[in-house]
C-alpha cells in the first residue's frame, strides 16, 4: 500500500512532530486542525473564531491532500470546554450541510490555549 505524507505551502504550521495528513489506500487521514491562523501562527481568541479557523484549516488540508469536505467519512472533534458543544454543533452543520460524516466529540485539555481541534478521515477525490 502506498503511503504519502501531505505537505504544502498553504498548510498552517504544525504545532508538534506530526504530519497534517497522510494519504493511504484511497483515504486521507487528517490530523487535528486547531484554530490557529496559518499566516501568523496566532491562536484565535474566542471559541467561535477558533472553530471557524479550525474548519478553514481542515478544508485547506483536505484540498491540498486531494479531497474535500463532502468526502469526509469520519471526524474527531476535541473541545476544551463541553459548554462550547452547541456552538461547535452549529458550525459543524454549516461545514457539513448535507450527509454529515460520522463524528466523535470529546472534551479534553488542549495545548497553547486552544479551544478546539478537528481531525478527520476522508476519501480521496477521483
Amino acid at each position: 500500500m502506498d503511503r504519502h505524507v501531505v505537505t504544502g505551502a498553504d498548510l498552517p504550521p504544525p504545532i508538534g512532530p506530526y504530519s497534517h495528513a497522510v494519504r493511504a489506500g484511497g483515504f486521507v487521514f487528517v490530523s487535528g486542525q486547531p484554530g490557529i491562523d496559518p499566516a501568523t501562527g496566532d491562536v484565535r481568541e474566542s471559541f467561535e473564531a477558533q472553530a471557524r479557523q479550525a474548519f478553514a484549516n481542515l478544508a485547506t488540508v483536505l484540498r491540498v491532500a486531494g479531497s474535500r469536505p463532502d468526502l469526509v467519512v469520519s471526524t474527531t472533534v476535541l473541545v476544551a470546554d463541553q459548554a462550547d458543544f452547541p456552538e461547535m454543533n452549529s458550525l459543524f452543520a454549516d461545514f457539513f450541510p448535507t450527509d454529515p460524516p460520522a463524528r466523535m466529540t470529546m472534551q479534553v485539555p488542549l495545548p497553547r490555549g486552544l479551544l478546539i481541534s478537528i481531525g478527520c478521515t476522508a476519501v480521496e477525490a477521483s
